[in-house]
């Protein structure tokens, strides 16, 4: 949760500022209901684009942002939340049969690696199935595709400080399964952006199907299913968080209907800039993506983003198609189950 003096300091640049909540959401592209959280004091530690897109917003000066972020950063460091589980998503859509399989993920001893591609909704899944299982659930996050990710130390010691109180142990985008600690005892999920082979059990998660989209997107917007919405997840490739970034451009936009998203996502050389809204861009997510590939598997984005692979490139799908393809010209094999996230 934020602290009190954030929700208080933030409430108050924006009422100097003569801004409502929408004016704020329009300047910085962070939803009003994201907003609303925040100064109510009810949402979790926002991010630090997230901070700086809002005193970009409000035009607050260093000394006035540098007090905004310590106002944040208590929260984060309390030893109360240490390994604390982030807010579950109010309206998390679909993945019954992922769900179902992660039930099983909270038998003590058992490992479990949910992996896929960026934007997908890992986070989201295996945070909304550790709120169904019995127990207390622990969180780490190992920043795995950030240039600096957790070193095997500060994960070790983060759990340490929990000890033997968390019963789901989730250890969060990691890259590198070497070094990660032994959780004797403790159910673990590991989430990762490529499969870890000999971890655990795998599930492999892909984009939503039509009717998991379309839900998604009437519950964030309130707009019933038409021909229009359909067409906006499709113009997402049913991304999980291309959807939340387009639901949220609607609601930053309330003079737009369904059908002038649709008109403008439908406009490739705009779409990654409506796809991007506060905390939420897929080309943000993409570009650390592409940023962590080898040379082999950058070279293969290259070759792939030919003719006719202009949707895949546009979304980004294409890093992760890449990573399959520079294992099969790097001597590796893509004939060993795993199925392209476009399926």
């Amino acid at each position: 949760m934020t602290s009190q003096l954030f929700a208080a300091l933030l409430r108050d640049h924006r009422r100097r500022a003569r801004m409502t909540q929408h004016e704020l959401a329009v300047k910085s592209g962070v939803s009003v209901r994201a907003i609303s959280d925040m100064e109510r004091g009810v949402s979790a530690v926002p991010q630090r684009r997230t901070l700086e897109a809002l005193a970009d917003a409000l035009g607050l000066d260093p000394d006035r942002r540098s007090a905004l972020a310590e106002a944040a950063r208590p929260a984060r460091d309390a030893p109360s939340g240490v390994c604390a589980l982030p807010r579950d998503l109010p309206d998390f859509t679909g993945r019954r049969a992922e769900l179902a399989l992660l039930a099983e993920a909270g038998r003590p001893g058992s490992r479990t690696v949910v992996h896929g591609p960026p934007g997908v909704g890992k986070t989201a899944l295996v945070v909304h199935a550790a709120t169904r299982i019995a127990g207390r659930a622990c969180f780490v996050d190992c920043r795995g595709s950030t240039p600096e990710p957790a070193a095997p130390d500060e994960v070790a010691d983060r759990i340490a400080r929990v000890g033997d109180r968390c019963d789901l142990l989730i250890l969060d985008d990691v890259a590198d399964p070497a070094g990660l600690p032994t959780a004797a005892g403790q159910a673990v999920v590991i989430t990762s952006r490529r499969p870890l082979p000999g971890l655990g059990t795998a599930i492999r998660l892909l984009p939503f199907t039509v009717a998991e989209s379309v839900r998604l997107l009437t519950a964030i917007t309130g707009h019933p299913d038409s021909g229009h919405v359909r067409a906006v997840a499709g113009h997402c490739g049913h991304l999980p968080l291309a959807l939340r970034a387009a639901a949220n451009r609607l609601a930053v936009r309330p003079a737009w209907s369904m059908a002038d998203l649709a008109g403008r996502l439908a406009e490739s050389d705009r779409r990654l800039a409506l796809l991007s809204v506060g905390d939420l861009s897929v080309w943000r997510r993409y570009a650390s993506a592409y940023a962590g590939l080898s040379p082999d598997a950058r070279r293969a984005v290259h070759l792939l983003a030919a003719p006719g692979m202009e949707t895949l490139v546009e979304l980004g799908f294409v890093a992760e198609l890449a990573h399959l393809y520079a294992r099969s010209i790097t001597g590796g094999s893509v004939a060993d189950g795993h199925q392209l996230p476009l399926a």
